[in-house]
């Protein structure tokens, strides 16, 4: 894995050197921000991010990320270069929620996370809930980040393209009387074509490597007096394939989603909406070895259909709302070897079919001019487990003390019934994701958390303070060949608890010429299973005590702007090698306590500067230029201990080598922008 990340990391610093061209006929790329821009921190139980605040730091690849930008609000940490998810309060990625338009996206990922799945282009803005969220949500243990496409109509035809020397991106966007929109936009790579082969002539490292991707956004909307309907389709896939040791062992890898939803929104009368929606969402990948000859893939899909129907009254500081879920998820793991007819499904290693259904009520109102309440119940029940039924209640008390300042108390539970099992310290495709059974108990989480928020006009910050507790969670023994060997995944899984704990800060200030952002969070995470460690506590993998990030972009004259941002975080926590040994044909490897030692922290400074040197009625030209990683920070992914082979053939003693994973090296990027208005 070292080996393709590597490979990738070489991708993007040769595309970066080589600039791209950009005609955008929707974004505007240049402008930085405005004082009228809508709160980040709006209520105690959500965040939201608009698209230029998105587009404020530098961009990897000249690209904005929705998903990464998440990384500088308050209590969300860096997961690394090559990790697609996002960590929230000391939880990793698989116990967040991932929306798009209300439905649920298994893997957020393109490119290990270094290319951005959901399209900025398409993007109106992301939204976060946690603690009391809309009931629509469903089965996660942590945050809830729902990105939401611009579904708004102003009469207008653009038409958009993007490109560079490894992707090319072009779209559409339509618009009829006010009433009804169609959108799209493809994405596709071209690097085994162009980018690739001119590397495979730099060194022999490089033979055998090809990756490429592509994804497709449509959305459509109409308007009948006071009903609407929106409709949306995304669908994209990942194809990797590359040589590790020493060309003895040819590996692939390719995974795609496909969401998809449609939603019938009704104004039955003033203060009162029903809305109704239906999604499909499909995750599927391949792992495919092959190992001095003999082949064989590892298949692994995930399938959900989802319906629920709302109804919410809202009248001044008042709301209520109520409905039904229905929630149908089915998976399986399929172990197929080289020669055996697909159609016959191979050994079949895992299926299970769950169905949840759920009924919530959520309510806010106030007690007085001063003290006001919000609180959600949900009643579910899922097909699988020994007890199907389950209580998840919220509830938020706060303390309004004028328009500006609030203090705040929440107390929350909820479960979650389907499992994401990671086998490494990145999101990788070839993460196990099981169901809760009779023999898999539901995870679950109590929080109770408080804050103050501060909400100018110009001027926003917001003080949090949190303990989680955990029950029932999921954890790999670490016996990847017992679990290769058998048809039980479930068997190589273990049963244990943890506690997360901390605060955070976050601030923001804004002019029409300046945005600034600071977030500092102080985050531990613990966990402890009876079968690892010897039953005692230890840090979690995600145990990142200190996560500092800033985010400043300055319009230094009405064409020209720069940007900064500056990320620390503390080392991940990782379990060392502390010795090797050769007993009989096999070399057995000797560990230390589980995650008892702690990689290099992470920092990372990036900078870029746009020029808007034209603009006419109808069109508009920027020049931009960015660097990640400034002063070429060598930040390690992950860590592990091999040995070198050379010595021990001539001296048949072992010498110790430790390697890290590949980061993201010094990254230049020239970026050219046109608009058609």
């Amino acid at each position: 894995m070292k080996t393709g990340l590597t490979f990738t990391l070489l991708l993007l610093f040769f595309n970066l050197l080589h600039g791209q061209s950009v005609v955008d006929t929707f974004k505007n790329m240049d402008t930085v921000t405005v004082a009228r821009q809508k709160q980040i921190i709006n209520g105690v139980n959500r965040l939201s991010l608009g698209v230029k605040q998105i587009e404020a730091a530098p961009k990897l690849l000249g690209i904005a990320d929705p998903l990464k930008s998440i990384r500088f609000l308050p209590g969300f940490g860096n997961g690394g270069d090559a990790n697609s998810g996002v960590q929230y309060r000391g939880l990793p990625s698989g116990n967040n929620g991932y929306f798009y338009n209300g439905v649920l996206v298994h893997n957020p990922s393109h490119l290990f996370g270094l290319f951005p799945l959901f399209n900025n282009n398409v993007v109106e803005d992301l939204k976060i809930y946690t603690s009391v969220v809309p009931g629509k949500y469903f089965g996660k243990l942590s945050g809830y980040i729902d990105i939401n496409s611009n579904w708004q109509i102003r009469d207008t035809t653009l038409i958009k393209a993007e490109a560079s020397l490894a992707h090319l991106g072009v779209g559409a966007r339509i618009e009829r009387d006010s009433i009804q929109m169609v959108e799209l936009f493809w994405r596709n790579t071209f690097m085994n074509k162009t980018l690739w082969p001119v590397l495979t002539k730099t060194g022999k490292d490089l033979e055998g490597m090809n990756y490429d991707l592509f994804d497709f956004n449509m959305n459509v909307k109409r308007v009948f007096n006071k009903h609407s309907i929106k409709a949306f389709l995304y669908t994209g896939r990942d194809k990797a394939m590359f040589d590790l040791y020493e060309k003895k062992a040819r590996n692939s890898m390719d995974w795609g989603n496909l969401v998809m939803g449609i939603t019938h929104t009704a104004d039955l009368r003033r203060n009162l909406q029903w809305e109704n929606n239906i999604g499909y969402s499909k995750y599927d990948s391949r792992v495919a070895f092959d190992l001095y000859g003999e082949e064989f893939s590892l298949f692994n899909h995930q399938k959900t259909v989802s319906i629920n129907s709302t109804l919410t009254y809202r009248k001044q500081r008042h709301s209520v709302e109520t409905g039904l879920l229905y929630l149908m998820d089915d998976l399986g793991t399929n172990l197929q070897n080289e020669g055996q007819p697909i159609e016959s499904g191979g050994n079949v290693r895992y299926k299970s079919n769950q169905q949840l259904f759920k009924y919530f009520l959520n309510a806010k109102s106030p007690l007085s001019d001063n003290i006001e309440l919000e609180g959600s119940m949900n009643l579910s029940t899922v097909s699988t487990v020994e007890h199907p039924f389950f209580i998840n209640p919220a509830l938020t008390v706060s303390w309004l003390m004028d328009a500006r300042n609030t203090f705040f108390g929440s107390l929350s539970m909820a479960y979650q019934p389907v499992h994401q099992v990671g086998l490494t310290n990145i999101n990788l495709p070839v993460d196990y994701v099981i169901h809760a059974d009779r023999n898999l108990s539901v995870s679950k989480i109590r929080e109770a958390s408080g804050g103050y928020r501060y909400a100018g006009a110009r001027i926003e910050y917001s003080i949090d303070v949190y303990y989680r507790w955990l029950s029932d969670l999921k954890e790999f023994n670490g016996n990847i060949i017992s679990l290769n060997e058998s048809n039980d995944i479930a068997s190589g899984i273990e049963n244990g608890n943890g506690v997360t704990y901390g605060a955070d800060f976050f601030a923001r200030f804004i002019t029409p010429r300046n945005y600034f952002t600071i977030n500092y969070s102080y985050s531990r995470s613990f966990r402890k299973f009876d079968a690892i460690n010897n039953g005692e506590w230890y840090k979690y993998i995600y145990d990142r005590p200190h996560n500092l990030s800033i985010v400043n972009s300055y319009k230094i004259t009405p064409k020209l702007s720069f940007s900064l941002s500056f990320m620390y975080n503390s080392g991940s926590a990782y379990t060392p090698t502390v010795g090797m040994y050769y007993f009989g044909n096999s070399i057995l490897a000797e560990y230390g306590a589980k995650n008892g030692a702690r990689m290099a922290a992470y920092h990372r400074l990036d900078a870029g500067v746009n020029w808007l040197f034209k603009k006419t009625s109808k069109s508009r030209q920027s020049l931009g230029f960015s660097i990640i990683n400034i002063y070429n920070r060598s930040n390690p992914i992950y860590i592990y201990q091999s040995y070198d082979r050379n010595y021990y053939q001539k001296n048949n003693a072992f010498k110790m080598i430790q390697k890290d994973g590949a980061s993201l090296p010094f990254l230049p990027a020239i970026t050219y922008s046109l608009e058609l208005l």
